[in-house]
C-alpha cells in the first residue's frame, strides 16, 4: 500500500488536559485507490485498541500484511467500498482514553470532532454524516459505539470486540490487577514501569484496568488507586466506584440511546467465541439488548480469540456496501 499521509494537528479540546499529554497529535490518513483531490470519497475513522499504536500501516503480528494493506486490497477488488482510513491519536499517559471526555484524563470525544473537522477541510470527502463510518476493535470498538450513541457526526458504526458487558469484561481481570500491583510494589511503581518494563502481558492488563479507571473518573483530582473499584492494598471492594465505571457501560447505556443507534444506516458488531477477556458475554448482552430494544444490526460471532482477528475487519467494512451505494454514475460525485 501507498505510504500514509501524516497529519501534525494542533488540538484545542486537549490543550491543558489533567494528565499534561500534549495537544498536538499525528492523524494517519490512509488514500483510497483512485483518490485524485477531485472526485469525493467516504470516510472510515478507525480506533485502535488500548495500548496499540495509533496506525494501520504496521504489521500486527510476524505473518500476513498489514491492516492497511488488506483493506487497500479489498477496496481494489471491490470487496470494500473505497474510502479514506483515517487513524486518530487519543493515547495518553496510562496507554488509553476509551475516546470519551474524561475528567480525569481529557476531551478525547471533543477531539474526534475535531479531527472529522480537518479531515473535510484538507481531503476531498463526503462530508455529510451518511458518508462517514466509525469503526475499532476492543477499546476501539467501544469507542465506535459511544460515538454511535452520543455523535451526530457518524452514520455506521463498526465494533469488533468492543468492551461492553462491565461485570464479564473487567470485574473477572481485577484479582489479576492486585497481584500485579503488589507484586510491582504498589499503583506507584507499577506506573513507574511504563518507562523501564517488562511491558507484560500482566503488566498491560493491570495498566488498562488502571486507564479505565481514570477515563470513567468524574473529578480530575482522581489518583490512578482512587479510580480503582477496589482498593490496591486491601482489596476491599469499592461499589461507588463501580458504579462509575457501570454508567458507562453501553449496555446499561443501550434504553437511553436506542432510538440514535436505530437511525444509524450500519450497526455491525463481532466477536471472537473464544475472547480471552470475556468480551464475547459482554457482545452477547449487547446483542440481546439491541433486540430488546428492536435495534437494527448486524451480529457476528468467529471463531477466534482478542487478538489476531484483524481480517474480520475487511468483512465488517464490506457491509458498508449497503450504506454507500449510489446509482451508477453518482457514487461519489465530484
Amino acid at each position: 500500500m501507498s505510504a500514509p499521509v501524516v497529519l501534525d494537528h494542533e488540538s484545542t479540546c486537549l490543550r491543558g488536559n489533567p494528565l499534561g499529554d500534549p495537544a498536538r497529535r499525528r492523524i494517519e490518513v490512509h488514500l483510497p485507490p483512485g483518490y485524485d483531490g477531485v472526485r469525493r470519497f467516504p470516510v472510515v475513522y478507525w480506533l485502535p485498541g488500548f495500548g496499540a499504536h495509533p496506525s494501520l500501516a504496521g504489521k500486527a503480528l510476524a505473518f500476513g500484511a498489514s491492516v492497511a494493506d488488506r483493506l487497500r486490497e479489498a477496496m481494489t477488488d471491490g470487496r470494500v467500498p473505497p474510502a479514506l482510513l483515517v487513524v486518530p491519536d487519543c493515547t495518553t499517559a496510562y496507554g488509553g482514553s476509551q475516546y470519551i471526555d474524561s475528567a480525569a484524563s481529557g476531551r478525547y470525544a471533543g477531539y474526534l470532532a475535531e479531527v472529522v473537522a480537518e479531515i473535510d477541510r484538507r481531503f476531498a470527502t463526503r462530508p455529510e454524516s451518511a458518508w462517514r463510518a466509525i469503526g475499532g476493535k476492543s477499546s476501539g470498538g467501544y469507542g465506535a459505539l459511544i460515538a454511535g450513541m452520543t455523535s451526530d457526526l457518524f452514520g455506521s458504526v463498526i465494533a469488533c470486540s468492543p468492551d461492553a458487558g462491565f461485570e464479564h469484561s473487567y470485574l473477572p481481570l481485577l484479582p489479576r490487577t492486585l497481584d500485579t500491583v503488589r507484586a510491582a510494589g504498589g499503583v506507584d511503581a507499577l506506573l513507574a514501569r511504563r518507562d523501564t518494563g517488562p511491558l507484560d502481558v500482566p503488566f498491560m492488563v493491570a495498566m488498562s484496568i488502571i486507564a479505565m479507571g481514570m477515563c470513567y473518573a468524574d473529578d480530575p483530582r482522581t489518583t490512578a488507586s482512587d479510580a480503582l473499584p477496589c482498593d490496591p492494598e486491601t482489596g476491599v471492594f469499592r461499589d461507588e466506584v463501580w458504579q462509575r465505571w457501570l454508567a458507562h457501560d453501553p449496555v446499561r447505556l443501550l434504553p437511553e440511546y436506542a432510538d440514535r443507534l436505530a437511525g444509524l444506516g450500519l450497526l455491525h458488531l463481532s466477536v471472537g467465541q473464544r475472547d480471552e477477556y470475556g468480551m464475547h458475554w459482554g457482545a452477547r448482552a449487547l446483542h440481546a439488548a439491541l433486540d430488546a430494544h428492536r435495534v437494527p444490526h448486524l451480529y457476528r460471532e468467529h471463531d477466534g480469540g482478542h487478538a489476531g482477528i484483524e481480517y474480520v475487519y475487511a468483512e465488517a467494512l464490506a457491509e458498508l456496501w449497503k450504506v454507500w451505494r449510489e446509482p451508477e454514475g453518482d457514487a461519489c460525485a465530484a
